[in-house]
């Protein structure tokens, strides 16, 4: 026994020391929410092996935090923390609800979360010049080339850049051969999901294949963290983004006054505004077009399209 950590914590540790799924940063991050979760619980109901992790335990710590006045998003984001470490736990005795459940079931109230305002999104002559210069560098600069390829998959597949720059070679093996591409533990959520394959992704993985090893990943070099990874491209975003920001895109990424930065999330915005004219186009309501893509870029609530379309 570990001094000053309960039974629960230290099997939660164990749980997280083995997984791989996620971001180095989403895994720590889950696990600092479930150490306040557990700490919450040991106290109240004295548990001792998480196998036993029941909603009543769930219900409880989540009205505490809501009379702690703790915003709606933190809580949210608590739950998905503790539904991650559920999912860890071998041969667990009860099931966990979802927020629905457990908002019909336990009468629990989560109120909705105030989604981030503006629009995020690039303009076309800022992505085109960004991607140009990176690829200018590309032949002297492993991270200029990794830039330009991790730009393509956020913006054509609507990938994250942390599940970009984790893809292992079997995967752009596999997307290859069946023009699907399977998003698997290096979700944010940690919730598999398919994205179709793009054209310009497809020349980029195919170039790619060449020069990496079988058992390798596309973008992470042999003994580089995929977090450092990460970081690498990134940072490099960060000093160049402003070379090529323009006039349109300010104006388009402008609100209350403030102007959201080139991210690769921002990436992401305009892949969900293009799949969500292409659906609607195809005489999808904005329901429907939404219940599509929303699902394609990892999220389960079409409301959060809206999000994405700056609204």
């Amino acid at each position: 026994m570990v001094k000053g950590k309960s039974s629960i914590e230290q099997q939660m540790e164990k749980l997280f020391k083995h997984t791989r799924t996620g971001s180095f940063k989403t895994r720590a991050r889950y696990q600092s929410s479930c150490y306040h979760f557990l700490e919450f619980v040991h106290k109240n109901f004295k548990l001792k092996n998480l196998r036993n992790l029941h909603d009543k335990h769930v219900v409880a710590y989540i009205i505490a935090r809501q009379q702690d006045g703790i915003s709606p998003k933190t809580i949210k984001n608590d739950l998905v923390a503790i539904r991650y470490l559920h999912d860890m736990i071998p041969n667990a005795k009860h099931d966990l609800s979802d927020n629905k459940g457990l908002k019909e079931m336990y009468n629990l109230t989560l109120e909705k979360t105030p989604a981030v305002k503006g629009d995020r999104g690039w303009t076309k002559e800022e992505f085109r010049n960004m991607y140009n210069f990176a690829n200018e560098r590309a032949f002297e600069s492993k991270t200029a080339g990794d830039v330009r390829d991790v730009m393509i998959l956020c913006r054509t597949m609507g990938l994250r850049v942390a599940e970009a720059v984790a893809m292992h070679r079997s995967q752009a093996e596999e997307a290859l051969r069946t023009g699907i591409y399977q998003v698997r533990g290096e979700a944010k959520n940690g919730k598999w999901r398919q994205v179709p394959l793009s054209k310009p992704a497809r020349h980029m993985l195919q170039q790619r294949l060449a020069t990496v090893e079988r058992g390798e990943k596309i973008f992470v070099t042999p003994n580089e963290k995929t977090h450092h990874a990460i970081n690498r491209v990134e940072k490099f975003l960060q000093h160049h983004r402003d070379k090529f920001i323009t006039r349109e895109g300010q104006q388009k990424r402008s609100y209350q006054g403030k102007t959201n930065p080139l991210t690769f999330h921002g990436l992401r915005y305009n892949y969900v505004q293009d799949r969500m004219k292409e659906e609607m186009s195809n005489g999808f309501t904005f329901e429907q077009a939404a219940t599509i893509v929303t699902k394609e870029v990892g999220h389960e609530r079409i409301d959060v399209i809206n999000v994405y379309l700056g609204k």
